[in-house]
């Protein structure tokens, strides 16, 4: 499975790299899309976004969710969808190229087959369009989100998110959990191709598993934040840099599989193919983390 998203991701990232050509005249649309949160106790949310700049973050408002698209009519159409089953809502949202039939690829978003022209997934800062999405801090919330070429800030500290997972090929993300999870979430996952990708206050986040793939670029992970129980991490790299930041406060033991890691972890203790924190056998939280990487370097750091 590892190596399959490893080589989807670097050919995703080879066709985005090799796309050239004129871009076509722009015409610039604005787009919401908005809903009041008296129906619904949870929902679920599915975001495809092909390129441009990605904000998350909690509203401020008594809306449910709250999106707002800038987008260029000649090369994308906005669709949403919205069903309700019981208490529990269902926001579809994503941007599907239009035009030309050549060079696209499908990627698959439930029912939905949404078309992107490997031209659209080229980030172009000057030329990019946007899209704002809020959803309420109050609502729990299966978060998930497919971006082609973006930059991304997801602001999710003080959400209810219980579980979010996020698929990225070529991009530069930032993923923030500022404010403690409202919520326990199940599983946080992240895949990406080849990003620069920082995340910070993962410890807010309050998951019970995390799961990292990622397969060329610079990464950082910063496990700061309240825990308040015990948690396990697998973090899988195919070639890059790697920064794990992790508080003193909690216990940490670092596994690795493979003796081509070149790691670098000041205070920790080898057992055997293991690194473990001086208090890891007394600490009343613990993070475990299983380590897999093809070539790079890994620093640890304590905070």
């Amino acid at each position: 499975m590892r190596n399959e998203w490893l080589s989807r991701a670097g050919a995703l990232t080879a066709l985005i790299a090799a796309s050239v050509g004129p871009i076509a005249a722009q015409d610039w649309r604005d787009f919401r899309a908005a809903r009041q949160s008296a129906d619904v106790e949870s929902m679920q949310v599915e975001l495809l976004y092909g390129a441009g700049r990605l904000f998350v973050k909690p509203s401020g408002s008594s809306f449910l969710y709250d999106a707002r698209i800038r987008y260029d009519t000649e090369r994308f159409q906005p669709l949403r969808g919205w069903t309700i089953e019981g208490d529990r809502g269902h926001l579809r949202l994503a941007l599907t190229s239009v035009g030309d039939e050549r060079g696209q690829a499908t990627i698959r978003l439930e029912e939905w087959d949404l078309d992107f022209d490997f031209d659209d997934l080229r980030f172009r800062d000057d030329e990019a369009g946007e899209l704002n999405l809020e959803l309420h801090p109050d609502v729990p919330t299966d978060l998930r989100l497919e971006i082609g070429a973006a930059a991304s800030r997801l602001d999710l500290g003080g959400l209810s998110l219980t579980s979010f997972e996020l698929l990225t090929g070529a991009s530069k993300t930032e993923v923030v959990f500022g404010d403690p999870n409202r919520e326990r979430m199940s599983e946080l996952v992240f895949k990406v191709g080849a990003a620069e990708f920082d995340a910070s206050g993962l410890g807010n986040a309050r998951f019970d598993r995390m799961e990292f793939v990622g397969a060329i670029g610079d990464v950082r992970l910063d496990f700061s934040g309240e825990w308040e129980r015990s948690a396990t991490a697998e973090i899988k790299m195919g070639v890059g840099e790697l920064n794990l930041r992790v508080p003193r406060e909690i216990g940490v033991r670092i596994e690795r599989s493979s003796l081509l890691i070149a790691l670098d972890a000041p205070g920790f203790t080898k057992v055997d193919r293991s690194y473990e924190s001086e208090n890891w056998n007394t600490a009343e939280i613990k993070l475990e983390i299983v380590l897999e990487a093809a070539f790079g370097a890994v620093e640890v750091e304590r905070i």
